[in-house]
């Protein structure tokens, strides 16, 4: 279990997530589950995944080594992507590669193919935009009506979340906002723990200010 949430205001995005991992009562370790993908003055993007940390790993690895273009002997990792829209279709598309690679598999020995991710930043001259992927490699984006978006173990920090942020909320309470929701998580739920990782982008300014 994880939790990872990102908040999208008016002046910036966070972007928190935990690094617990658990495969048994016996067997609990740390891994990194926010990934900024930085090139300063160019574009700043993170990724937080949730689910099976084999398959997220697996994306990972596809979105830094090289996806295959459709209908193209060509690849692209996400320094290619010219929008925050193309790198939330080339996220999906690495997920759907990885279902077809390992997914039939998984699900003969009864494993669920569990993975979901957020992914938000900013490309130069383009919009600062928040999205959720799904496992089947949709997705949906953050609005001004809906600042903010979650995966992992999510109950227990949403109705903060829902009475506290808005889209005019500044940034710096966000964070704070958000790692009161985590905490809320982390006292709830002994799967989501400590250390945690934050990253905090203002809008346009093309360089990570906290991670």
């Amino acid at each position: 279990m994880t939790y990872c949430v990102g908040l999208l205001v008016r002046d910036g995005l966070v972007m928190i997530s935990d690094t617990r991992t658990n495969a048994g009562l016996d067997n609990i370790a740390c891994f990194r589950k926010l990934h900024v993908f930085e090139n300063s003055g160019s574009r700043v993007l993170a990724l937080a995944t949730s689910g099976n940390l084999s398959i997220t790993q697996s994306v990972l690895s596809l979105l830094n080594e090289g996806l295959a273009k459709p209908d193209s002997d060509e690849t692209e990792t996400l320094a290619d992507a010219a929008t925050m829209f193309q790198a939330a279709q080339m996220v999906g598309r690495a997920v759907r590669e990885v279902y077809r690679v390992d997914g039939p598999t998984l699900e003969q020995q009864g494993n669920r193919f569990e993975a979901s991710f957020l992914l938000g930043g900013q490309i130069k001259d383009r919009r600062l935009r928040l999205y959720m992927i799904y496992a089947a490699g949709n997705f949906i984006e953050a609005t001004s009506d809906t600042p903010f978006l979650q995966v992992g173990e999510t109950k227990y920090g949403k109705p903060i979340l829902d009475r506290a942020v808005g889209y005019n909320t500044d940034l710096y309470d966000a964070l704070k906002i958000g790692l009161i929701s985590m905490d809320s998580t982390m006292r709830s739920n002994l799967a989501v723990g400590l250390p945690l990782d934050i990253m905090v982008l203002r809008r346009d300014a093309m360089k990570a200010e906290l991670k």
